[in-house]
């Protein structure tokens, strides 16, 4: 089958967050499974991509054109993205997919993706990841690209992916059919966790002593991950053998993370290592003892995912759509209160059997449920619903 992914961003830009990682690790997937899959994305990250060549680039198989954007300031600034010469190669080729797959829908590649499958015929799939409701920071301008382009987009879908059952309710708040609607979470690639670092390499990195634990964050340094949250029921530990890491890129909240930590006097206690991928991130997840992932607002936690595959346990809070089955199965759950969030890591930090406990639970689900391997087999089968 030919398969097209349409995303705003893309590998390596990993730091942009879980939608970069999940479209890269289905179309990987895709192309273990034989299918011939393109992937159409734009040169936006922290700093553009720098690459030899833009256009059809070769990353492991999977054919990626990396348009490049007019300005990649004002796409980090006010998420539009101008990605130049990108409508003429839509227009010239989007006929010869037999399947197209969107990645979140308010960005201009998937305005001229719309038009030109609609008029070639091609079905598409739109996978929200979580952005379905415009809330949460530039409503209005959400809204406004809603009524110009992003209704239609939605509408005129073969199928929408939701992650949860929560983001199904909101598919169907905004019109969507139910018919329309599947169930699709997201995976890791289980094989990347067979062989996992030895212990100790990430505390000795950075000058942590092997006797002393562990808290970890691994996410986009934002307002919406919690981090300010975090730092102050970090603050309320009584434990003192224990640090936090918050590892991430810089998306705008830096500043205020640094400027908390220095106002409750803990810089001997937290480590910002900035990004961290590949082993140098199974390093950090094999040391931590407890994942954290103290959001806002967050549909899916892929960074979960990869601390349950270490065999870690998780603490979030209830605003995380998967908080249903995380809670007292492979992790816990409270309320968006530093009390409540510091109560949770006093629990886990005193309780070495629970931890245990969670972190097999969370391997085992991971390797039945949450492998790309399944998910990919049910992508396809939907696949094949909007080609009959």
């Amino acid at each position: 089958m030919k398969i097209l992914h349409v995303v705003p961003s893309f590998t390596p830009c990993f730091s942009a967050g879980g939608v970069v990682n999940a479209s890269y690790q289905m179309a990987k997937q895709q192309v273990k499974n034989g299918h011939d899959v393109c992937v159409y994305t734009t040169d936006s990250c922290q700093e553009r991509l720098k690459l030899k060549k833009n256009y059809n680039v070769d990353v492991e198989g999977i054919k990626v054109f990396y348009f490049k954007n007019i300005s990649n300031t004002v796409k980090n600034k006010i998420t539009i993205d101008t990605p130049v010469g990108s409508i003429n190669y839509l227009k010239k080729t989007i006929p010869d997919f037999d399947i197209i797959h969107i990645h979140e829908h308010r960005h201009s590649l998937a305005i001229a993706t719309h038009r030109y499958a609609k008029k070639n015929k091609i079905p598409y799939v739109l996978q929200a990841h979580g952005s379905v409701l415009p809330f949460f920071q530039k409503e209005k301008m959400k809204e406004l690209f809603d009524k110009l382009w992003g209704f239609d987009i939605l509408y005129d879908a073969c199928k929408v992916f939701a992650l949860t059952e929560v983001e199904k309710q909101q598919y169907l708040k905004m019109g969507i059919q139910e018919s329309k609607i599947e169930i699709v979470p997201l995976g890791i690639n289980l094989d990347e966790y067979k062989t996992l670092p030895s212990n100790g390499h990430f505390k000795s990195k950075y000058g942590i002593n092997e006797n002393e634990k562990l808290i970890l964050f691994l996410g986009r340094i934002h307002e919406i991950k919690g981090l300010d949250l975090l730092i102050k029921a970090f603050n309320k530990i009584s434990e003192d053998n224990v640090k936090l890491a918050i590892v991430g890129g810089n998306y705008g909240f830096l500043d205020e993370v640094k400027s908390l930590i220095k106002e409750l006097n803990i810089e001997d206690k937290v480590i910002i290592p900035g990004v961290l991928t590949g082993e140098n991130k199974k390093e950090a997840l094999v040391d931590c003892d407890i994942f954290v992932m103290p959001s806002r607002y967050e549909s899916f936690t892929t960074s979960g995912l990869e601390a349950m595959a270490c065999f870690k346990p998780l603490i979030l809070t209830k605003n995380n759509h998967i908080h249903d089955w995380v809670k007292d199965n492979v992790g816990l759950i409270c309320e968006f209160d530093e009390e409540e969030l510091s109560n949770c890591f006093e629990k886990l930090l005193n309780d070495e059997k629970l931890c245990e406990q969670f972190g097999k639970m969370g391997r085992d689900l991971i390797e039945t449920k949450y492998d790309w391997d399944k998910i990919e087999k049910q992508i396809f089968d939907i696949y094949l619903t909007c080609l009959d």
